[in-house]
């Protein structure tokens, strides 16, 4: 039986680069951390993934204008998402995650790669608060919840 977490050549080209895209980030921010100390070194990480989100932001943007899209809900925001849904399990509710493709690598690292990993869900503040929503997460697997459960208003 495949462990989620472990990359295998038998599985979706998406679901090898998500997971191959979680462990970079991991390997990175681990030795951001041991270089710079815990304090500072998340706070390069938090830059880092801020400008990471408000660009994928704007190519997002870019893409919703040049098909004329008006993103002021969830299916028109959908249409531009560049994050593949695959390696996500939903649960029976919009915003509720049961396993989350990425969380599924980082705990293979421990605390440290849950920890880690919880710097980069901050990134869904960046993503959806760029095209108006705002997000309420009162649960969130890499801060020991069971579930990631997310909340979403649009700020008109």
């Amino acid at each position: 039986m495949n462990e989620v977490g472990i990359i295998r050549h038998d599985e979706s080209e998406g679901l090898r680069f998500g997971k191959l895209m979680a462990e970079c980030y991991y390997y990175m921010a681990k030795h951001i951390m041991e270089a710079m100390g815990e304090e500072k070194g998340a706070q390069v990480i938090r830059a880092a993934l801020k400008e990471f989100g408000e660009d994928r932001v704007a190519s997002m943007k870019r893409e919703a204008a040049e098909k004329g899209v008006e993103v002021t809900d969830f299916e028109k925001y959908f249409t531009v998402r560049d994050m593949p849904d695959c390696g996500w399990i939903n649960g029976d509710e919009r915003g509720v995650v049961k396993q989350c493709l990425f969380h599924e690598v980082w705990k293979r690292y421990g605390d440290l790669g849950i920890k880690l990993g919880s710097y980069y869900c901050e990134i869904d503040y960046i993503l959806y608060g760029g095209f108006g929503f705002h997000l309420d997460r009162p649960k969130n697997k890499c801060l020991g919840d069971d579930e990631c459960v997310m909340h979403f208003t649009y700020d008109k």
